[in-house]
């Protein structure tokens, strides 16, 4: 029998994604199907990069940037990926943002670079851990990690024709500073993407849609990541759970009573940072989301909760807001538990949720 200490050597030797695929539970191994869908890592072209540009002056950095990264990957850098005006040179428009995006991403290249190569090591094991929890995933698309040049944290994009999710690792190295952790991220927005499989079509543009969408990729992020930090599960602004677990009543009330809206600035009130309204923390749909799905995972696994549609989830997602608007707070994190099938659910010991 191997000691704790020669267990933690071996491990820090293993460097080869076989060896790393190897030390997934045998449940998982078995049960994870093959992946439909292709992941991308175009962090080392960054990298290459930056070996030989981090001398030079921003100029040349865009000259040798549309050389060797835009070259090795064009039809990820494109003007209507990066969100550049495609009307005008690619060349002018990556000059134009790259000071920009240099001032705000250069403090955080350790970070990134820690990022990237945890990538490397890693992305095998948190996709077959992902789809050993939703074997039913059908995305053929593409999944990307790059240097967005500021563009975004995680969006999805037309690529190459078809939809592809992808993962600007140098936003996430500074939005959420140097604790920042790919995983969590890659299971909300990796989620976002299964998830579609069973939303309601004529209710996308609802509050509701954008409550349960939002609150559930957060909470299975949460559910795969039990030792997450609020920090990396919600994002900024950095006091907002802070803020809304004290409104949490008001909040569902509020949501509760306004499910069918698809006005603009309902949504922009809970989802979107720079918010219109004073009185709610912004961003604040994410955590009564959250709150909600936690509510429901009370009883069902986490296949159970995506699997949720039109008048069921309706229903439950009506009671589970009367719920959150009693008094009493039950707002903190919740500890997910495996059920003996090795799925997830939310804890339901007296004390613990």
């Amino acid at each position: 029998m191997p000691t704790p200490l020669t267990v933690l050597r071996l491990l820090s030797r293993l460097a080869t994604v076989g060896w790393l695929i190897c030390l997934l539970p045998a449940a998982a191994r078995a049960e994870a199907p093959p992946a439909t869908y292709r992941v991308v890592d175009a962090t080392p072209a960054f990298w290459r990069y930056w070996e030989h540009a981090r001398e030079l002056d921003q100029a040349e950095q865009v000259r040798l940037f549309l050389e060797q990264v835009v070259a090795a990957y064009p039809d990820l850098y494109t003007a209507r990926v990066l969100g550049l005006d495609e009307k005008r040179p690619l060349r002018e428009e990556l000059a134009k943002r790259y000071p920009k995006y240099f001032q705000f991403v250069s403090p955080h290249f350790d970070t990134m670079s820690r990022l990237s190569k945890e990538l490397q090591q890693k992305l095998p094991l948190y996709e077959a851990r992902f789809r050993h929890e939703f074997p039913d995933m059908s995305y053929t698309g593409e999944v990307y990690f790059l240097n967005s040049l500021g563009a975004f944290d995680g969006a999805t994009r037309e690529v190459k024709g078809k939809t592809a999710l992808l993962f600007g690792v140098e936003m996430i190295a500074a939005i959420y500073g140097p604790t920042a952790d790919v995983e969590p991220f890659f299971d909300h927005e990796l989620f976002h993407i299964y998830h579609k499989q069973f939303m309601d079509p004529g209710a996308e543009d609802t509050l509701a849609a954008a409550l349960w969408r939002e609150g559930l990729a957060t909470y299975v992020a949460q559910a795969l990541n039990p030792n997450v930090s609020e920090r990396i599960l919600f994002g900024l602004p950095e006091d907002m759970p802070t803020r809304a677990r004290p409104l949490l009543p008001k909040l569902a009330a509020e949501l509760r009573a306004k499910l069918d809206s698809q006005a603009p600035e309902e949504y922009a009130a809970f989802f979107l940072a720079n918010a219109p309204r004073q009185d709610i923390p912004a961003r604040s749909g994410y955590f009564v989301g959250y709150q909600v799905a936690r509510e429901l995972a009370r009883t069902r696994t986490l296949a159970e909760l995506a699997h949720l549609h039109g008048s069921q989830l309706r229903t439950a997602l009506v009671e589970a807001l009367r719920r959150l608007e009693a008094p009493p707070s039950r707002a903190a994190l919740p500890r997910p538990q495996r059920l003996p099938n090795g799925r997830f659910i939310a804890s339901l010991v007296p004390g613990t949720s």
